[in-house]
C-alpha cells in the first residue's frame, strides 16, 4: 500500500504501508508482550534505504498496546546513481551507511527471537559507560564497539565541541538505561539487533564563577524548559531521552547502526542556576 503524507515542513512524501513483524506466542509467555512494525517515508519509497523499526508493548491482559521506542537504521544496499534516503532526520537520528542483514523469521513467517538476548543487552550498559565523560576527556576508542561517525567520531565531536570554553565551563555528560527491555531480533548474518533507551544527563558548571548562554537553534526547547529565554546561567543540569540501535555480533566488538545521540534529541527536564 503506498499513500501520501506530509512532513511537519508541510513537504508531501509517499510512504509505504508498514511492515508487520509479529513473534510466535511461545516466545511471549509473560507480559509484557510486543510486536514490531518497520516503516518507511521517503519522496520515492521505492529508493527508500531507511527504516524507522518502532517497537508496541503491552503490558498485561487486556491492556492497550502502547509505542516503546522507535529507532532508524539503513536495511537496504545503497542502489547505484540514486540519492540519499535521509528520511530519519525528521526524527533527528543518524545512521550508519551500511545496512544491517534482514530480519529473521521462521517457516510460518513469525519474527525470530535472539537466543542470546539477556547477554547481548548487556551492550546497553557498556554504551551508557563508554559515553558518560566530562568533556575533552571522552575516549573515542573502545573495544566494545567498531569505529565510526557514530561511535568515535561521535565521542571526538562532543570532545571538540567544548574546546574553545574549557576554561570557562565543565561540561559532563552522564547516560543511564531507562525504558522498558525491547525485543531482540536475530538477524540473517547471525547477528542480533538491539534497540536501548537512554536518559542523557548534560551538566554544565561555570568555573570560578563564570557563566554562560544557550545559543543556536538545537538548544530552544533547553530554553524554553528553563523558562527564562536568553538568560547568563553558572549551571544547568538537563535531561534528554536518547535511542540507540546497535548491530551486536555473537563475538567481536558492537556497532552503532543508528542513533539520536546529539544536541537536538528530546529534552525530558532542565533546571539551573541564573547569573
Amino acid at each position: 500500500m503506498l499513500r501520501t503524507q506530509k512532513n511537519d515542513k508541510g513537504w508531501p512524501y509517499a510512504s509505504r504501508g508498514p511492515e508487520v513483524f509479529l513473534p510466535v506466542e511461545k516466545d511471549q509467555p509473560r507480559y509484557p508482550r510486543w510486536f514490531v512494525v518497520v516503516s518507511r517515508g521517503s519522496s520515492k519509497p521505492d529508493e527508500a534505504r531507511a527504516g524507522a523499526v518502532n517497537y508496541f508493548t503491552q503490558e498485561g491482559p487486556g491492556a492497550g498496546w502502547k509505542a516503546a521506542a522507535v529507532s532508524w537504521m539503513y536495511d537496504k544496499p545503497v542502489k547505484a546513481g540514486k540519492p540519499e534516503d535521509d528520511s530519519y532526520r525528521w526524527d533527528g537520528f543518524e545512521v550508519r551507511d551500511k545496512e544491517i542483514a534482514a530480519f529473521t523469521a521462521d517457516e510460518a513467517g513469525a519474527l525470530v527471537l535472539s537466543p542470546t538476548a539477556v547477554e547481548d543487552r548487556k551492550v546497553c550498559g557498556r554504551y551508557a559507560e563508554y559515553m558518560s565523560f566530562t568533556a575533552p576527556d571522552g575516549e573515542p576508542e573502545s573495544a566494545d564497539f567498531v569505529s565510526g561517525e557514530l561511535t568515535s567520531e561521535l565521542v571526538k565531536w562532543y570532545n571538540a565541541a567544548h574546546e574553545e570554553d574549557l576554561d570557562l565551563t565543565t561540561k559532563r555528560y552522564a547516560f543511564e538505561v531507562a525504558g522498558v527491555e525491547l525485543p531482540v531480533v536475530r538477524l540473517a548474518d547471525g547477528k542480533s539487533l538491539v534497540t536501548c533507551s537512554f536518559v542523557r544527563t548534560d551538566t554544565w558548571t561555570g568555573r570560578g564563577g563564570a557563566w554562560f548562554e544557550y545559543d543556536g537553534r538545537p538548544f530552544s526547547s533547553v530554553e524554553a524548559m528553563l523558562g527564562a529565554g536568553h538568560r547568563k546561567w553558572l549551571s544547568t543540569t538537563v535531561q534528554r531521552s536518547v535511542t540507540v540501535a546497535f548491530e551486536v555480533p555473537p563475538q567481536g566488538p558492537a556497532d552503532v547502526v543508528g542513533t539520536n545521540n546529539s544536541y537536538a534529541t528530546r529534552v525530558l527536564s532542565a533546571e539551573g542556576t541564573p547569573k
